[in-house]
């Protein structure tokens, strides 16, 4: 997309989407507050500011990118993963970029326990998606960890963070 299309819309605009965004609840994004700054995080990096909805989170009070969408972009600059293990006790891969080398990144279950990532609990109560989804998680942390390592450019500062509050 064009950075001329992605930027062309007027802050009156972008107040509308975020509302619309927040109302359906379709993204986990419940506050248009936060929809309108990731929108306008978005419009700044030249992209659709819906994209905002589909490749961010709010976590803590701060946008992270989607582990999901994270490689994308990697692996759209030329970033390469293989996944070595891949269970809810651990999981481990390497990544590799022509401009960044390569590293071998492994997150455990154990590390998770050690930083108290599995205790938390989500604000309205119900446990957080440590405790649900222990694997994902661990390969959100991995992916992160990994093209920050090889390749940290493709995320240009975007703050990342493998917490589901």
């Amino acid at each position: 997309m064009s950075k001329e299309l992605a930027t062309q819309y007027s802050f009156s605009d972008l107040e509308k989407m975020a509302a619309a965004i927040a109302a359906s609840g379709l993204f986990g994004l419940r506050d248009s507050r936060q929809a309108l700054g990731l929108m306008l995080l978005c419009q700044a990096e030249g992209l659709h500011p819906a994209v905002a909805a589909r490749d961010y989170h709010i976590i803590e009070g701060k946008p992270a990118l989607k582990s999901d969408a994270m490689l994308a972009r990697f692996q759209a600059a030329g970033g390469r993963v293989e996944f070595l293990t891949y269970t809810d006790r651990e999981v481990k891969a390497r990544f590799s970029h022509p401009s960044g080398g390569s590293l071998e990144v492994s997150w455990t279950i154990e590390q998770a326990k050690t930083a108290h990532l599995t205790e938390r609990i989500q604000k309205d109560g119900r446990p957080n998606m440590w405790q649900k989804y222990p694997r994902q998680m661990l390969r959100a942390r991995v992916i992160s960890e990994g093209i920050r390592s090889v390749y940290p450019g493709v995320l240009v500062g975007v703050y990342t963070l493998s917490l589901i509050h």
